[in-house]
């Protein structure tokens, strides 16, 4: 219908969250020695940063939003489009699962990422 996602629920889940555990098609990258955080803003903005040992760090940013009970995600990469993540959280407590398409083992090539996320803030 063209609606944009609303941004009215976004103070709820405003902060900085780390991943306890961060899954990645059945890599989980806290377990591996690494790292991934989420930082959103008041105004819907995200930083989205997964951390590899002996990798180089992958940045995401863009936008949220929520559409009903999903997140819509539109990254600054791709202006206009938006990604649908399922999402629970509580005030301490994120999860996020969701399919998306990127580079996560780093060959130059995009492939079908199916991530899981648990994170405190």
């Amino acid at each position: 219908d063209g609606d944009e996602p609303s941004t009215e629920k976004i103070s709820e889940i405003t902060g900085t969250w780390t991943a306890t555990k961060a899954t990645f098609n059945g890599i989980d990258v806290v377990e591996e020695g690494g790292g991934v955080t989420l930082i959103i803003q008041s105004n819907a903005k995200f930083t989205f940063t997964i951390k590899r040992p002996g990798r180089t760090d992958m940045v995401f940013t863009g936008k949220l939003g929520f559409d009903e009970q999903w997140l819509a995600v539109e990254y600054d990469s791709n202006p206009g489009e938006y990604e649908y993540y399922d999402i629970t959280y509580d005030a301490h407590n994120l999860h996020i699962g969701a399919n998306s398409e990127f580079d996560f083992d780093g060959d130059g090539t995009d492939e079908v990422v199916i991530f899981f996320l648990d994170m405190t803030r």
